[in-house]
């Protein structure tokens, strides 16, 4: 069936969807490892159909800096820890993604875009400098489409920083 723009129009304004993150800044550390996380840029408003149809970016959404005391390699993960909704529906969590921006100082890292579920994916495997790294990931939205209600839909991501 072919829908007229009046359509779309009307369509589209049914299904405003928006995803809000908690951001705030969280630190955590031990006697050796320390991760201190900054959520900069994370909410998707989605009304055009532009928005809806298509990936969505935020660039350095999320700032993570990493130190570790001990000479053995550590790695960093992040899941989805928990999803809700206004509509009582929530997106899965394979929606999201994150993608390596920049890293300071220049470490040899992970650059590929990670798919995020509700177990633990490993954003990358450092070895040790003993210095401070900061890492600024890209959040992505992948196409939501028109199978979603509007409303609005959130997020909780888990930063984990891990030793073998």
């Amino acid at each position: 069936m072919c829908y007229t723009g009046i359509r779309t129009n009307r369509l589209l304004a049914r299904n405003i969807l928006m995803l809000l993150f908690c951001t705030s800044a969280v630190h955590a550390q031990n006697s050796q490892n320390n991760i201190t996380l900054t959520a900069l840029n994370t909410g998707f408003i989605l009304n055009s159909v532009a928005s809806i149809e298509t990936q969505q970016t935020r660039a350095n959404a999320f700032q993570i800096a990493v130190n570790s005391r001990n000479s053995a390699n550590f790695s960093i993960r992040a899941r989805v820890s928990s999803s809700t909704s206004s509509t009582g529906t929530p997106f899965p969590a394979s929606m999201l993604a994150l993608r390596l921006n920049t890293t300071n100082p220049p470490v040899t890292a992970n650059l590929n875009t990670i798919t995020l579920s509700t177990t633990d994916q490993l954003l990358q495997q450092i070895t040790s400098t003993k210095n401070n790294i900061t890492f600024n990931y890209d959040l992505l939205l992948a196409p939501v489409g028109y199978s979603y209600a509007p409303g609005n839909y959130n997020f909780t991501i888990l930063f984990t920083m891990t030793q073998p």
